[in-house]
């Protein structure tokens, strides 16, 4: 209006483009759905997260990995969760016949409650100490004060590292400043490969845009992305609500 020009955003029709189905979810052999687009092809990698990119790789790659387990640190929306699921997503396509558990920290509290109330606490602790190969457990600052969970979840650990099987944990506060935890299990984490995701740079907030973009069969203008790259600085989460929102209001 008013004789003002604006970057159009068009739906591209390159037919060589394929689109991911994130409401497409792959079930694990316990815990919660991965998503579909969650895979290691669909992370964007930078220097903030390249270390953590490969050894989350590595760990899913590897029938024996050097280390089995690794904590992936970071603030909220910096892809934790995308790279453990993507670890998850490897390790069914490559070991097809691993029990790979993927669970919140919230999940196993609930769990364990419930196992205590129907008395098959039993029950619960074989499920997780010899029914699973592969454990990827997110938000472990949640266990902050809660003593009964974290006791029953050192000894789980105990049992799994001790026969070298997978964990992959995610906090998005660093492991020693996790207020009520204890010693014994902090001391059993520490023991994992511990990598740090951090806000991503300029050059790789641009390359995360333009991928979602393409994944969402948008033809975006480099000068959108670019200013959009230079003002939403915080997550990745903040990164695709805003190309998102200017979507909608460019259709």
């Amino acid at each position: 209006s008013g004789g003002s020009s604006r970057p159009v955003i068009r739906r591209t029709e390159d037919p060589d483009v394929q689109l991911t189905l994130p409401q497409l979810n792959v079930r694990p052999r316990n815990g919660r759905m991965l998503r579909r687009d969650y895979t290691f092809d669909h992370f964007v990698v930078g220097n903030n997260s390249d270390f953590a990119y490969m050894a989350a790789l590595s760990l899913a790659s590897q029938k024996k990995p050097s280390h089995n387990s690794l904590l992936l640190f970071s603030p909220p929306g910096m892809g934790k969760s995308h790279l453990a699921q993507a670890a998850g997503h490897q390790i069914l396509s490559h070991f097809p016949n691993e029990r790979v558990f993927y669970i919140t920290a919230e999940d196993f509290t609930n769990e364990m409650v419930m196992a205590f109330k129907r008395n098959s606490i039993d029950e619960f602790k074989n499920k997780y100490r010899s029914c699973c190969d592969v454990l990827l457990l997110e938000d472990i600052h949640m266990l902050s004060g809660r003593t009964r969970t974290q006791e029953e979840l050192a000894l789980t650990l105990d049992d799994l590292n001790e026969n070298g099987k997978k964990i992959i944990y995610s906090s998005s506060i660093q492991l020693s400043k996790i207020p009520k935890m204890s010693e014994h299990l902090k001391s059993r984490i520490s023991l994992s490969l511990i990598s740090e995701i951090e806000p991503p740079d300029f050059k790789t907030r641009v390359k995360i845009l333009r991928h979602k973009a393409r994944d969402k069969a948008l033809r975006v203008p480099s000068e959108v992305i670019e200013f959009m790259a230079s003002e939403l600085k915080q997550n990745v989460r903040i990164l695709e609500s805003g190309l998102i929102g200017v979507t909608t209001k460019s259709c």
